[in-house]
């Protein structure tokens, strides 16, 4: 059992710092993957299990094929929340990455950290996408009647639609800008007072997000650099 915990250890402690360059043919295969935050997070609003969704920014090779393709899910949870307060100095969100899904609805598991991030260079209000979808949200004139025809509000459904389109639009500008990190990146670009540490000793795997401030977000569209035991899909 304690071998098993040290060898763990010493493959997760090359997905932290080794370039590819340095690696011999007896150290662990790490494969790097550059990829995007879906949505916002941060210690103010999220819980323990909260979904966290990454898209990936490009292909992920394994013996001599693409295992995860661009455009590809990483899914993970929030694996602890810490908020700032009277008697806690830092605010702390801890993200564990499980798997990864790929077109073809397969998932693909993961042993992987976040090594890097960088903030999202400008608000997307400027993207021509973005603004294309948001121009083009369903709005209506109200008539001063409550009904939902005619009061300007719209229903449920179409509201999340609206929404998903949004997000959808966000994301994609997202993808085609330029990479902010490179495959030795560390730390958080972009974002102060924000450190990043690992929990390795145990899998599954710890990615720790520390910061002085009373609410740590990391905001979506956020370029990550995750670092992984080369993944494999199950034959």
């Amino acid at each position: 059992m304690l071998k098993n915990r040290f060898c763990y250890a010493l493959l997760l402690g090359f997905l932290c710092w080794i370039p590819c360059a340095a690696q011999t043919a007896t150290q662990p295969t790490v494969a790097k993957v550059f990829a995007v935050l879906y949505k916002s997070l941060e210690t103010r609003t999220s819980t323990v299990g909260d979904d966290v969704v990454l898209i990936t920014l490009n292909d992920v090779i394994a013996d001599n094929q693409v295992v995860i393709a661009k455009g590809s899910k990483v899914l993970g949870r929030i694996a602890g929340v810490t908020a700032k307060g009277k008697n806690e100095p830092k605010s702390v969100l801890a993200i564990r990455l499980a798997k990864a899904v790929n077109a073809a609805g397969k998932e693909i598991p993961l042993e992987a950290i976040i090594a890097a991030i960088a903030a999202p260079p400008e608000d997307l209000t400027s993207d021509p996408t973005y603004a294309m979808m948001h121009s083009n949200e369903p709005k209506m004139t109200g008539s001063g009647t409550r009904d939902t025809a005619n009061s300007g509000s719209l229903p449920a459904s179409s509201k999340a639609n609206s929404n998903a389109a949004v997000v959808t639009a966000e994301i994609k500008g997202r993808m085609d800008q330029a990479l902010l990190l490179t495959e030795n990146s560390q730390g958080a670009a972009g974002y102060e007072d924000i450190s990043i540490s690992w929990q390795l000793a145990f899998p599954p795997p710890l990615t720790v997000f520390t910061s002085k401030a009373k609410n740590l977000k990391l905001e979506s569209g956020t370029q990550v650099l995750i670092r992984m035991a080369s993944p494999r899909i199950a034959k």
